[in-house]
């Protein structure tokens, strides 16, 4: 299911864009971890062939990622919510009027939301702190359900 059969679904117009938060921790570990890469070889007195092409297939591939992470980023539309997971096969569509029960669970650096919905059951997402306000009150404002907020807990 790809952009042409969300819109056959017919959630209305884009509201929010909400990128996965683990997603961009982990291509900025792997930007790290390529630079240090990078910056080891570069510094190697006898450079070879690997020393600088190692490094720029890291980078093309990091490039890769991000961009798979802005094509698969999380949609609040006017009648439904898109999640496109990563690494799982097609959005899952879950319109705002199916949503029986909602939760924001507020970790170290993203919150996680879980909507159950009655026709595509569970679904769980995860996108930073700072997004959530506005997810929050989309959520609010469209849905019957009740939502409830996990603050972050400091053990």
């Amino acid at each position: 299911m790809d952009d042409i059969e969300v819109r056959r679904l017919k959630l209305g117009e884009d509201r929010e864009s909400y990128i996965s938060a683990p997603g961009v921790v982990l291509v900025s570990g792997v930007l790290v971890v390529s630079f240090a890469i990078g910056s080891l070889l570069y510094s190697n007195a006898d450079p070879s062939i690997w020393a600088y092409a190692f490094p720029l297939v890291l980078l093309r591939q990091i490039l890769q990622m991000t961009l798979r992470l802005v094509f698969q980023r999380t949609q609040a539309k006017t009648l439904g919510i898109v999640v496109r997971p990563a690494l799982r096969p097609g959005p899952i569509a879950v319109r705002y009027d199916d949503i029986i029960a909602g939760t924001l669970h507020d970790e170290r650096f993203w919150t996680t939301i879980r909507l159950v919905s009655t026709t595509s059951g569970p679904v769980t997402f995860r996108i930073f702190r700072f997004s959530v306000p506005s997810l929050e009150q989309i959520l609010r404002s469209s849905t019957t359900a009740s939502i409830h907020r996990k603050p972050l807990t400091t053990a």
